[in-house]
């Protein structure tokens, strides 16, 4: 089961794509174009008020937001 903060994400994209139903757990989201370089900085701080927590943009991994579940498992497993 997802936790609620990655069920935020998932409602942050799909509020971002009208024309979406909704995103795989494993969906490429820069392949996919749901996430592009201008969004990216507003992914980020969405995922910090989902979590809670601070990310540093200094030490970013890219891999963490490659997918809904990089992501709940980057920011949300100790959540």
């Amino acid at each position: 089961m997802a936790s609620a903060g990655i069920e935020e994400i998932r409602s942050w994209i799909l509020s971002r794509h009208p024309e979406r139903n909704d995103v795989a757990p494993d969906e490429n989201l820069i392949e996919s174009r749901l996430v592009d370089s201008l969004s990216f900085v507003e992914l980020v701080y969405a995922i910090e008020g989902a979590s809670g927590a601070e990310i540093d943009f200094d030490n970013i991994d890219i891999r963490d937001f490659q997918t809904l579940s990089s992501i709940e498992k980057a920011f949300f497993a100790a959540v």
